[in-house]
């Protein structure tokens, strides 16, 4: 291990960290996290030498549609849990591809369950996710984002899943606290306009208390539901 780890470079690094915070890395996605202007062709090369290594993993999903994950050993070589990582099934790898997309696109980093644990146990109790959290920063201030992924369903179905983890949260004083402050957001990350303007409509006509929600726009997304339902 020492001698894999020896003749990594500190693209590669990055890269096998991108793959494992994210549970998923595709050739645009690390073009644009950990490459400086170069051609995809060139990631692809990339890519393909840290295979041969035995160090990533290429699974096709269909349609000529392909991602990478990660190997035990590139765990190991992290100094993270070296199990076999989970397979992504048909609900988690397109979940798994928006959040890793939106959080490239405004160059922010998902905090991991255990990082955020970890930094906030006054916002985490056991049986609450603690996966899907950002900070950003805006007007000066820190705030938390949480990251919800939209799959096309009915309108009444995520916004009634996003009461309940705002009442969920609503439990803890400091979340309380946070959600008063106007610190605490949610963002859905949509596949297609339709759905956008479909729920931004609902927001709008009926807003949650305490917790500005938005959308974004991940037309990736909605291509990648398309294929798993090949």
């Amino acid at each position: 291990m020492k001698k894999t780890e020896r003749h990594l470079s500190s693209r590669d690094r990055r890269i096998l960290e991108f793959i494992a915070r994210y549970r998923i890395g595709t050739v645009e996605l690390l073009a644009a996290h950990c490459f400086n202007s170069t051609s995809l062709e060139n990631v692809t090369r990339v890519i393909r030498r840290l295979e041969r290594r035995g160090l990533l993993r290429t699974v096709a999903a269909g349609s000529g549609y392909a991602y990478q994950t990660v190997t035990c050993q590139t765990l190991e070589l992290l100094g993270l849990d070296p199990r076999a990582p989970r397979p992504l099934t048909e609900q988690t790898l397109p979940a798994k591809l928006a959040v890793a997309s939106y959080c490239v696109h405004h160059k922010t980093e998902l905090l991991t369950s255990q990082e955020f644990q970890d930094l906030y146990p006054e916002l985490w109790r056991v049986g609450m996710r603690s996966s899907s959290y950002v900070l950003v920063e805006q007007e000066e201030k820190l705030r938390l984002q949480m990251l919800i992924v939209d799959r096309g369903g009915a309108i009444h179905r995520i916004c009634a899943r996003i009461r309940r983890l705002i009442a969920q949260r609503k439990s803890l004083p400091k979340f309380l606290s946070l959600m008063e402050s106007q610190r605490f957001q949610i963002v859905i990350l949509v596949g297609t306009s339709e759905q956008q303007g479909k729920i931004d409509r609902r927001i709008k006509s009926r807003p949650f208390k305490l917790v500005t929600v938005s959308t974004f726009l991940l037309p990736q997304l909605a291509e990648l539901l398309l294929v798993r339902r090949k």
